[in-house]
């Protein structure tokens, strides 16, 4: 088996909607930018960087993937995938699952409810029921034993942490 590593970010604080920029062309406030000053410390802690990005291309998880992506060193392109967008827990482990093998830490970047339920989902398996509270800029990180991610399954990942970015400092 190989170790491998998967960060579950869902995006930072975004500016309310607006009725000309629809949902998607919603940007971080300001206080979107302060929540990602916080998620540095425990991305730094991990023991491998992340070495895939992909992110749902709606505006404020662009702005959170690149600001993220300063803060921790990534020079490789970000992966923006449609999918992720509103997607479905099952949606997102598809996207997990087609990762190409020569990642070792994938950061996956994206929505609510569709975050939250995938890390239960990985948590406790496609039928276990966490009331899991993922907030704005919340970050799971797991360790998982797996040669290839399409043998990524429900129920089978170790989580390693989960974070508010309101309890760092």
């Amino acid at each position: 088996m190989h170790t491998r590593f998967l960060t579950i970010l869902r995006h930072a604080k975004a500016a309310p909607g607006s009725d000309s920029g629809g949902d998607m062309n919603r940007p971080l406030a300001a206080n979107g930018y302060k929540q990602l000053q916080r998620v540095r410390k425990p991305l730094a802690a991990v023991k491998e960087t992340p070495d895939w990005i992909i992110s749902s291309p709606a505006l404020r998880t662009r702005q959170t993937a690149e600001k993220v992506a300063e803060l921790i060193g990534y020079k490789r392109t970000i992966g923006w995938d449609e999918r992720i967008y509103a997607a479905a827990p099952f949606t997102l482990l598809s996207v997990l699952q087609e990762t190409h093998d020569s990642a070792r830490h994938v950061l996956l970047i994206g929505h609510n409810p569709g975050v939250a339920r995938l890390v239960s989902g990985l948590c406790a398996g496609a039928d276990g029921r966490m009331n899991l509270r993922f907030p704005t800029a919340g970050m799971a990180h797991f360790e998982l034993e797996i040669v290839r991610w399409r043998q990524l399954r429900w129920g089978s990942t170790e989580l390693r942490f989960l974070i508010a970015p309101r309890f760092l400092k």
